[in-house]
């Protein structure tokens, strides 16, 4: 079952935008929003404004090779919970004993639906029916290229993660990200969180850079942000519980929210909440790549996936993109090299 022999589970919420009926309330709803601002993913977002750009729930086709990454680099896990707003893949073998299809009206409380905005679908998960205590939260563009165990995501129960301290510029980062460390500042002193798990912050499986950034920072009395990675998360489901009962009128507001809006909080506020509390174990991350997406730059991404040297990359989707056909068909390509066996996934 893994080094602390407990059972885990990853989740993977997934959309297709082709879908009609999904395109049909989507556009239905987006009709009534406000005017739509500055995307709001890494590139900052106009206060008050809403981000429903088609971009946001664009599919490059390559959900079956994330299911051919599980099923042999991790064939450990307990179960997949695949998170989605009722449509499937025609090739996905519903039937398979590890794989549990869980639609957004089973999870998600009725007030917050429908909903076309990732945070609530992510702030919820603890919702899930069955879900282990101890799980790995995928996105649709994160992918195992190599055997990972049970011990890179969690050890002596507690998720394995990389704390440092950075400074978030908005207009980099996003309004979200701000949200997610204004919350974490009114609900701990950084100085004693810090002082109190030392050794959680400055370990030798951090690189020596990381750990002076962090330093530099020390002075500051509040967190200034942390470094995100945008990798596979390892999470408590019980962090997820504590936040809900100790921050329901930020959540709920949240989950309002039917597309992003810039006040919203996300998945990163229970990541944060992990690293300020001391609940994690640290790991290195030398081992992954945050990869964007470009026309010019799929060789390097072939080499990057092939190589054996990334257990998990990150594909970044880029609004900049303009032959979305060569690109997904480069990508089949490189992920049809490295997984080129159907799973037992698929039909």
């Amino acid at each position: 079952m893994g080094h602390d022999a407990v059972e885990i589970d990853f989740v993977m919420p997934w959309v297709d935008g082709s879908d009609p009926a999904w395109r049909e309330e989507f556009l239905k709803y987006r009709a009534l929003q406000a005017p739509q601002g500055e995307p709001a993913c890494d590139t900052g977002m106009a206060a008050g404004a809403v981000d429903a750009s088609e971009e946001r729930y664009r599919d490059w086709d390559t959900l079956r090779y994330w299911f051919r990454g599980v099923e042999r680099f991790a064939p450990w896990v307990n179960r997949i919970h695949f998170i989605t707003w009722g449509h499937l893949p025609a090739w996905l073998d519903t039937a398979h004993p590890k794989l549990h299809v869980v639609r957004h009206a089973d999870y998600i409380p009725s007030p917050y639906l429908p909903t076309f905005n990732s945070c609530p679908i992510e702030l919820n998960m603890h919702r899930i029916e069955g879900l282990a205590e101890h799980f790995v939260y995928f996105n649709d563009d994160t992918f195992l290229c190599r055997p990972v165990g049970p011990e890179r995501f969690f050890l002596n129960g507690l998720p394995r993660d990389a704390a440092r301290l950075a400074v978030i510029p908005a207009e980099r980062a996003g309004h979200n990200v701000l949200e997610c460390v204004a919350v974490i500042n009114r609900r701990y002193d950084k100085r004693e969180a810090v002082r109190r798990n030392a050794g959680r912050w400055f370990n030798r499986c951090y690189s020596v850079t990381d750990m002076l950034k962090t330093l530099t920072l020390m002075p500051w009395s509040f967190f200034p942000g942390f470094r995100d990675f945008h990798m596979p998360q390892p999470f408590l489901k019980e962090t997820f519980v504590r936040l809900w009962n100790e921050e329901a009128g930020a959540l709920d507001a949240t989950c309002r929210s039917r597309f992003r809006t810039a006040t919203d909080l996300s998945q990163w506020l229970v990541r944060y909440e992990q690293l300020a509390s001391g609940r994690f174990r640290p790991v290195g991350m030398g081992d992954t790549k945050l990869a964007t997406l470009s026309e010019g730059g799929m060789p390097e991404l072939r080499r990057d996936i092939l190589s054996g040297r990334y257990a998990m990359i990150c594909m970044n989707d880029s609004n900049d993109i303009r032959d979305t056909g060569g690109v997904r068909r480069a990508l089949t390509d490189i992920f049809d090299a490295l997984l080129p066996e159907k799973s037992a996934y698929e039909r």
